[in-house]
């Protein structure tokens, strides 16, 4: 019913449990003006939809715990005064429009193992003032757009053990008093600047003539998937980085290993460059910036030949990407030697070639390849050539030294016999 807690006069609690069906109208929650501190609690209910202005006056406590809401309208909690506490634990929001958390004041804002719908809209948290902490605990968002939270002076920001399918740029616009805590979290899909909309309250800010004074912004133990240059740049001027045990969710590659830790670490100009497709007229001055301390278990990639259990950059690179270069360098001095071999056994070829045909030269008859048919062993012309009818050439093939051939050189053989002396003479 509209309004009917309003004429109840020091009412302290309101606690709603196991309605399978709730029905809420616009200022269902409206509180007394004399009430005081009063605490609002919803456990274990289903809302169909939660309308805008549900609650109006000072409530002290708002507690959703284990509720469904399937359409969350806008300014459905609005108009809070003296809040201490809002917590969101176990609830399910199907659909939530731009502007549901609009311009109020809370001590602590909590949203704990809560599934966010589809999408979270721009300035779904809207001009949200917290004094002490701002939590997202175990939170699932499947697509977070640009300016979704607006979170003024927290002195702590605490986004962890969330899973997000993607994240626009400056999707948080929080500025914070204090420490900024970003870990165990799992992220699909990081655009440029996903977090640079994360910084310090100026009115926090330690005085120029002072030393500055850095927040620490803490960035460990988390994984993602797709991310590009610029992805994880922060607002270095406010923030000292802790950065540690960043998972890149993909196989080890050595020749990605170099670009991704290149894409954290390195964007001078990406800083520019966003801002102006930002159109902001000018972008803030990167001052010098401290460096990262990287240590062995900085970077983490997935490493398939260990199913897909995560294992350091160093490590793989030492591993495989050093070692496939030593088998490389191997495999070209191996080659290298077998080319020297082969060289060594054409000059060693060639010399024994070359010494053999020195060797040779020198006056050599082959009488055996003359046309003619004289008698090696006394010179004279045997009887199967002097009977036959054909001419015979008596001449002799000449080998010399220099390779020529001469045929022109002939040898008369004279054939002497001696007649035995007989005693008459």
């Amino acid at each position: 019913m509209n309004s009917s807690l309003s004429s109840m006069v020091g009412l302290r609690s309101v606690d709603l449990i196991n309605v399978a069906n709730l029905s809420l109208v616009r200022q269902s929650f409206e509180l007394s003006p004399r009430s005081i501190r009063t605490r609002i609690s919803v456990r274990n209910c289903s809302i169909d939809t939660m309308p805008s202005f549900v609650f109006r006056g000072d409530v002290e406590n708002i507690s959703f715990e284990n509720v469904r809401i399937g359409q969350l309208s806008a300014f459905s909690f609005a108009n809070l005064v003296h809040t201490d506490t809002l917590r969101l634990e176990n609830c399910q929001i199907e659909n939530m429009e731009a502007q549901a958390f609009k311009k109020f004041d809370v001590g602590y804002l909590h949203v704990i193992d809560t599934i966010f719908g589809d999408q979270v809209p721009s300035r779904t948290m809207n001009d949200i003032e917290v004094y002490h902490k701002f939590m997202l605990n175990g939170v699932k968002m499947s697509t977070v757009r640009s300016e979704a939270f607006i979170v003024r002076s927290p002195r702590t920001v605490a986004i962890q053990n969330c899973i997000i399918e993607s994240l626009e740029g400056e999707a948080f616009d929080v500025t914070a008093r204090g420490t900024v805590i970003i870990q165990n979290n799992t992220f699909g899909s990081l655009s440029m600047g996903a977090f640079l909309g994360i910084r310090a309250d100026p009115e926090a800010r330690t005085p120029a003539s002072l030393p500055t004074t850095l927040h620490d912004l803490i960035f460990k133990n988390n994984s993602v998937a797709n991310f590009e240059e610029g992805s994880m740049m922060f607002d270095r001027s406010s923030f000292r980085l802790e950065l540690d045990n960043l998972l890149v969710d993909q196989p080890c590659d050595c020749q990605m290993l170099p670009v991704w830790k290149n894409n954290v670490l390195n964007y001078t100009n990406v800083y520019t460059r966003f801002y102006t497709r930002q159109n902001a007229v000018l972008p803030p001055t990167l001052s010098p910036q401290e460096t990262i301390n990287e240590t062995p278990e900085t970077f983490l990639c997935s490493d398939g030949e260990v199913d897909g259990v995560p294992t350091s950059f160093v490590e793989y690179e030492t591993r495989h990407c050093s070692l496939r270069g030593s088998i490389l360098v191997l495999v070209l001095i191996i080659a290298g030697l077998l080319v020297l071999l082969i060289l060594l056994i054409c000059l060693i070829i060639w010399c024994c070639r070359r010494r053999r045909r020195n060797s040779r030269k020198k006056w050599i008859s082959v009488p055996t390849n003359a046309p003619d048919v004289v008698s090696k062993k006394n010179g004279v012309i045997g009887r199967e050539a002097a009977a036959s009818a054909a001419p015979v050439d008596s001449r002799i093939t000449m080998v010399v030294p220099d390779g020529r051939l001469y045929r022109e050189t002939e040898f008369h053989v004279i054939v002497e016999k001696a007649e035995p002396l007989t005693t008459e003479l």
